[in-house]
């Protein structure tokens, strides 16, 4: 699913759609594919945030490298691990300072015995993308020791279902062993999101850094360009989320953004960095833009099945005159499809519990599920429940019990014994009569 041409006037294929709820991040099947644009990050997804959804995916278990996006791991297991982000106070180690040496790291100038709150530290990760924050944050959340943090980072995302990520540092900076895929870049930011504050910080623009004991106050700037509305790559909506590059990992970005009532959440994994005649390019933001527009000119989110619409029948035995059941949907099903899809394009594969149920029936009793299918495509499935209440007939019932009496093994070793009694009671009669009859005629001899 990784090339081009595709046609939404002559083929709809969706990955997925779920039911309302919480967003759940489950991934199905093929995404679409745009016209008239070329993603050129190595993975990449599109996820509507609304019904979790995805309308574009691309190598989206291959492993790649992170980068900063190793942050994001970083930043939770601080919130996670602070119960008040004001109060926590985060000390900067020469040792933490110093592992940065020789790296050409990105750093917001923290110092020697400088301390930090750990929501000053946030803004640091998240926002200004600062290695030195990261290792002060992995060395005070790891008792001390920075490998106990990393480790602390790859049992989170065993925890998150992350299968294909490993980290061997806080920060990002390249490491063979340092990797993840798209997919799970997906589960770890849905999760992220759902955290206190965490929404609040990657979203902001500039932070006015309070002094602490080491350094006069100071603006933090993002490096998220798509937020920022004093830069030419601004694009109205966005959120966040983070940013990231190494030259092995390439440009790396991933964001949400909203418009009339619709959230997206892109993640894009190892654009190039260098174009032709070897210049540095910086192809995320057009391609992030590029991917929403796509999304908004596109798609819409529409009711697809209404818990009022039939969609299958089963059986019915014990209820007089009514040979079958009505199944609807336990809740109305949506998903994000194509402008020009409609309800009367998707099948629906009814999968019962029993071909048949016996009355009573209760309405809303659970009676299997259903498929619904577009273009091809599994969009979800639903529950299916009995449409009405039906009563039992005692005749019939009764006709029943008797039914199954009758072919119960003790019923026919009674009937055998039964059998054999009269048989025996005939046969005792007949000799009885025999000897009766023969009686009668040695009377009847000796009266000559």
């Amino acid at each position: 699913m990784k090339k081009t041409l595709f046609s939404l006037l002559t083929v709809l294929t969706l990955l997925t759609g779920v039911l309302f709820g919480p967003l759940s991040p489950s991934l199905t099947a093929e995404a679409f594919q745009p016209t008239d644009f070329e993603v050129s990050a190595e993975g990449a997804m599109l996820v509507s945030l609304d019904t979790g959804g995805v309308l574009y995916q691309k190598n989206i278990d291959e492993r790649l490298y992170p980068a900063s996006l190793t942050k994001i791991m970083t930043a939770v297991l601080v919130i996670e691990n602070t119960p008040d982000l004001d109060t926590e106070i985060i000390p900067v180690s020469k040792e933490a300072l110093d592992l940065l040496e020789g790296t050409d790291s990105s750093v917001t100038g923290l110092k020697e015995g400088e301390e930090l709150t750990a929501r000053q530290l946030l803004y640091n990760l998240l926002m200004a993308s600062a290695n030195d924050g990261a290792n002060a944050a992995a060395e005070h959340y790891g008792g001390g020791n920075i490998d106990r943090f990393v480790q602390m980072m790859n049992e989170r995302a065993a925890e998150l279902g992350m299968t294909g990520t490993h980290y061997v540092n806080p920060h990002g900076l390249h490491d063979e062993n340092h990797y993840t895929t798209v997919e799970d870049m997906y589960k770890l930011v849905v999760h992220a999101m759902e955290l206190p504050v965490f929404m609040d910080v990657v979203s902001t623009v500039r932070y006015t850094m309070p002094a602490t004991n080491k350094s006069e106050e100071k603006t933090l700037v993002t490096t998220n360009y798509l937020q920022d509305p004093n830069t030419s790559s601004y694009y109205s909506g966005t959120s966040g989320i983070k940013t990231g590059y190494t030259d092995p990992a390439g440009r790396c970005l991933i964001t949400t953004n909203s418009r009339d009532g619709y959230n997206y959440l892109c993640i894009l994994m190892k654009f190039p960095v260098y174009g032709e005649n070897n210049q540095k390019v910086r192809l995320e933001f057009p391609d992030s833009r590029n991917l929403y527009n796509w999304a908004y000119d596109n798609f819409e989110y529409k009711s697809l099945l209404s818990t009022s619409e039939p969609v299958g029948e089963v059986g019915l035995e014990l209820a007089w005159n009514k040979d079958h059941l009505t199944l609807v949907p336990e809740t109305e099903f949506s998903a994000i499809v194509p402008k020009e899809a409609d309800a009367s394009t998707v099948i629906v594969e009814v999968h019962p519990t029993a071909e048949t149920v016996e009355a009573p029936v209760e309405k809303g009793q659970s009676m299997g599920y259903a498929t619904i299918i577009y273009a091809g495509e599994e969009l979800g499935t639903v529950n299916l429940v009995a449409a009405e209440s039906v009563e039992r007939s005692l005749p019939l019932y009764l006709l029943q019990q008797g039914q199954n009496l009758l072919h119960t093994f003790w019923f026919q070793v009674v009937i055998g014994v039964v059998l054999l009694l009269v048989i025996a009671l005939i046969i005792l009669r007949i000799i009885a009569g025999h000897r009766r009859r023969k009686r009668q005629r040695v009377r009847g001899y000796r009266r000559y």
